[in-house]
């Protein structure tokens, strides 16, 4: 299973003055089964969005996303 923020993280800083920021944006479901929602803005541009039943699996959904379109871009 692959490190998804750790990737995205290593792949920005190879220029510098990039800041990554994480943010909740939501949550969906009962309590006992809760879906949360992310996303990641590099430099304040929102570059993915992800969904998980925790927020670390939210995040790590939205950078696996983030990564996608950066590398689709390069």
């Amino acid at each position: 299973r692959r490190d998804y923020k750790t990737a995205l993280q290593e792949l920005v800083q190879r220029q510098a003055d990039q800041v990554l920021t994480y943010r909740m944006i939501g949550e969906e479901g009962p309590d006992h089964d809760k879906t949360f929602l992310a996303e990641v803005l590099l430099n304040g541009t929102q570059v993915g969005t992800g969904s998980g039943h925790s927020k670390k699996e939210a995040e790590q959904s939205a950078a696996k996303a983030a990564l996608r379109k950066l590398e689709a871009e390069a």
